[in-house]
């Protein structure tokens, strides 16, 4: 794999990365997910 690709792969694991962590700091990964309702609702 070239220099570029590696870069790539790279950058594409940071932003993952970056939006696993602003998701759990913008609490789109609450608690509250996790309910039994919301449980009810997934099936």
């Amino acid at each position: 794999m070239n220099r570029i690709g590696k870069l790539l792969v790279a950058l594409f694991v940071l932003a993952c990365c970056l939006v696993f962590a602003g998701a759990l700091a913008g609490g789109l990964m609450d608690d509250s997910a996790f309910t039994q309702a919301a449980k009810d609702a997934a099936h």
